[in-house]
């Protein structure tokens, strides 16, 4: 794996701003350098200059002095005053000359002193020559002749003229040496000049080879990116998965030629649109990085599946979403990779299509079956001898046993798609428990195992699907009854942790425990111990984990304390719940059996029966209980600790407005040998054991002692054997009219006035919800309806009707029971 690249460190300003500066600085110090050496050059160029003017000068003050002499010898010869007009001027030219001269000598002592001798030499001069003037006025000619003569005037101006050479010769050797000093200094610059040209010429250089170097490799690095970028495009188009870049103001950057083919797009053409144009958004007011989640620099959640993006045509396009951050200088972008899941989508409709078909043509004639061998089993056809009863409970067993099969199956199916419905509302969780334990007796039964169930006084309220809980807790007893050896016992344990606000639901068992090897994948879909032998998917422990988990609880497991294995789940208590059992006006049998083996047993056969249960094992229990609440029926056991079962009979007959309520008597003896008096309308009298026939016999006795009129019901099926086992079940409680088809059951509808609909939800025209408008009584009432299909059904559609009962999971039993319960209602209405 390559090394990760170094951090770019910021370019460092001072270094750049010394750099940026060194040539400015470099041509301002040899500008500096060459007004230094100007200067001096204009120094010795003066210099030459000066001594050339001195020397100028000094050659011109001997012509000036010879000019005032030839002016005086003219005036002494002639006398004529006009040869004195240049005298004067002449005289001061000399004298100004002098003193320019010693000036500019001043700093030359040897030409200062030459020139204060010629000075004061022109001073006797001007002096003799004004003598000889002076004279020549008052003596006249001779006089002044002579003195001219005389020479003086030629030895002084001798005198000068040497001096004057001397002086013309010094400054000019001054003016050659400042002249070689001027051209050795211009020679010098010349040279500084060229110099500095070559170092600007190098520092130039420098500066273009390092120009150079930086431009390619910008350029190379331009390259590279193009490179990475024409690799990366390339690695992005030729994905499978549409791709796009968002930059932080939502629009579009960067997008493959997969996303442009799967939205209906041109190559670039999304370049700079707003997300939303291809995200249907429900609030355009909310920023982008509020509506992907994006909290800290972090998706909070980068997966999204069953999400849509719009085609350019408008139709939405399925995809699955992964959504990614990258955090650069100028905010956060987005990389979003979306996956064409249309056939996907396909392939689930076909499915479902396919479990739907499977499940209404697998579960409507497996109820068909299960109700036929239930109805053959409780003596509807007649006596059936032992053998052949035993037989039909073998296929009875394995039928149910195929139901819940396909059942798991379709619950598994639904946990995957996330379409599993949970009908949660206040319940006590007592009725779930004890609905399990009791439909679980049989199970028990055939096991040699004993369930027993440990409740408390006080309801357990939740809020919970009833039905799946009993679903979760009788999966837990079923497979604790099989793990359990032979007369052993499988407790069922509730109690509320009010400390900590949880329902807690325990099954524990005397198997021989989970392995070890196994307990990481218990839950797992499928599972099973190795060498685990019996029946059983894998499936129960799975969706039971899924069922709790909805309600918002927990399931677990532990090893018993003495062997076996304790599993648990907990659900949150539900405080503001009043009382949640199940309503009062469902048909309820009321046992009186002090003996909890046989009121076990009792209340399983009223469950097969289609009835609730509630046990009492003495007469005080039972009053308590009949004055709480009404009782279709009362199961009475003679012999009960202190008063007996036929003191409370003749007591119930006897009290004011005597009970009408269809007594039951459940007796080891017969009724020959019981030498109390007895009531005269019993029911019946039943000597245990027990006759389930007979005692299903005798409760549908009981409930038909209304003295209320036969009651219609319609029943709309496509499976003429569900019908036939539905009249057969229900023709002690009512009428049952029958109808394949919609058309049909719209004829009868248009003479019958039902007093309840039985329907199944899907017919080979349509769905049985048709009816409902049609389905009102005399007085405009809705007919109270059931739907009873092999189909799920919807929450809305649920809504609609009075109770529904999926085949496979509702039996025949439960119908009935469902049906005598809106009877019931009806009549006390």
């Amino acid at each position: 794996m390559p090394p990760d690249p170094a951090v770019p460190k910021r370019p460092n300003a001072l270094r750049f701003a010394l750099v940026a500066l060194l040539v400015p600085l470099l041509l301002a110090l040899m500008a500096v350098g060459l007004d230094h050496e100007y200067s001096a050059s204009e120094t010795l160029r003066h210099a030459a200059h000066d001594s050339f003017d001195r020397k100028l000068v000094a050659s011109t003050l001997i012509p000036r002095i010879a000019d005032a002499e030839s002016g005086q010898r003219g005036f002494v010869i002639t006398g004529d005053d006009r040869f004195l007009q240049n005298y004067a001027p002449a005289r001061h030219a000399v004298f100004a000359g002098f003193a320019s001269l010693e000036r500019d000598l001043a700093g030359d002592p040897e030409q200062s002193a030459r020139l204060r001798r010629m000075r004061a030499l022109a001073a006797r001069k001007f002096a003799e020559m004004d003598g000889v003037i002076a004279q020549r006025r008052s003596a006249g000619f001779a006089r002044a002749a002579a003195r001219v003569a005389d020479g003086d005037g030629d030895r002084l101006m001798q005198e000068m003229r040497a001096i004057s050479a001397e002086i013309v010769r010094a400054a000019g050797g001054a003016r050659d040496r400042n002249v070689v000093a001027f051209r050795q200094a211009a020679a010098a610059n010349l040279r500084s000049i060229w110099l500095g040209i070559g170092l600007i010429a190098l520092i130039a250089l420098a500066a273009a080879s390092a120009f150079w170097a930086q431009s390619m490799a910008r350029y190379a690095a331009r390259c590279q990116a193009f490179e990475s970028a024409e690799r990366n495009r390339t690695i992005l188009d030729s994905t499978i998965d549409a791709m796009a870049i968002v930059n932080p103001a939502g629009r579009i950057e960067t997008i493959n030629r997969a996303a442009s083919t799967l939205l209906g797009y041109a190559p670039g053409e999304l370049i700079g649109r707003h997300l939303s144009e291809v995200v249907r958004f429900p609030d355009t007011g909310v920023p982008l990085r509020d509506r992907v989640q994006l909290r800290d620099g972090e998706l909070l959640e980068p997966y999204r599946s069953d999400r849509t993006l719009l085609h350019r045509d408008g139709h939405e396009v399925p995809v699955d979403v992964a959504l990614g951050a990258i955090d650069l200088p100028d905010g956060i972008y987005l990389v979003v990779s979306a996956r064409d899941v249309s056939e996907r989508k396909r392939l689930e409709r076909m499915k479902d299509a396919l479990m739907s078909t499977v499940s209404h043509e697998l579960r409507t004639p497996l109820t068909s079956v299960v109700g036929a061998l239930g109805l053959l089993r409780a003596g509807a056809a007649g006596a059936i001898p032992d053998a052949a009863a035993r037989l039909v409970e073998i296929a009875e067993n394995n039928s149910r046993r195929l139901i819940r099969l396909i059942n798991d199956m379709l619950d598994l199916d639904r946990i995957r798609s996330g379409t599993l419905h949970l009908a949660r509302s206040a319940i006590d969780l007592r009725a779930v428990v004890d609905r399990a334990q009791v439909g679980s007796q049989g199970l028990a039964a055939v096991e040699s195992v004993q369930i027993v169930c440990d409740l408390p006084d006080g309801e357990v309220p939740v809020m919970g699907d009833a039905d799946r809980l009993l679903q979760v807790i009788t999966n837990l007893v079923s497979n604790a009854v099989r793990a359990t050896p032979t007369g052993g016992v499988v407790r069922i344990v509730l109690g509320p942790d009010e400390a900590n606000g949880k329902a807690i639901v325990s099954v524990e068992d005397e198997g021989p425990g989970v392995p070890v090897a196994f307990r990481d994948r218990i839950f797992g879909r499928f599972e099973r111990a190795d060498g685990e032998q019996g029946i059983g998917t894998g499936l129960g422990l799975a969706i039971s984990r899924e069922i709790v988990a909805r309600h918002d609880g927990r399931i677990w497991f532990e090893d018993r304390a003495g062997g076996g294995s304790r599993f648990a789940f907990a659900l949150d208590l539900h405080r503001k719940a009043a009382r949640v059992a199940e309503p009062s006006d469902h048909p309820c049998v009321l046992i009186c059996e002090d003996d909890v083996g046989m009121a076990a047993m009792l209340e399983s056969m009223v469950a097969d029966f289609g009835y609730r249960a509630e046990r009492v094992t003495n007469t005080r229990d039972a009053r308590d209980a009949l004055d709480r609440r009404c009782f279709v029926a009362l199961l009475l056991d003679l012999r009960l600790p202190g008063e007996s079962g036929l003191a409370l009979a003749q007591s119930l007959r006897t009290a004011d407005g005597g009970s009408s309520l269809p007594i039951i008597i459940l007796s080891a003896l017969d009724r020959t040998q019981v030498d109390d008096p007895v009531p005269l309308d019993l029911v019946d009298w039943l000597v245990k054991p027990v006759d389930s026939r007979r005692l299903a016999q005798a409760i549908d006795t009981a409930t038909s002692r209304s003295g209320t009129a036969r009651a219609t019901i319609l029943h709309v099926d496509d499976d003429p054997d569900v019908l036939s086992l539905t009249e057969t079940a229900l023709h002690h409680d009512a009428r049952v009219l029958k109808a394949t088809d919609l058309a049909a059951a719209r004829a009868l509808l248009e003479t019958e006035r039902p007093d309840i609909a039985i329907l199944d939800l899907h017919l080979p025209e349509g769905s049985a919800l048709q009816l409902l408008p049609i389905l009102v009584d005399a007085d405009g009432l809705a007919i109270p309806t059931i739907i009873f299909s092999a189909h799920e059904i919807s929450p809305d559609a649920a809504r609609m009707v009075d109770a529904v009962l999926v085949k496979s999971r509702g039996s025949l039993p439960d119908l009935r029971a469902t049906v005598r319960r809106i009877l019931d209602v009806r009549a006390r209405s």
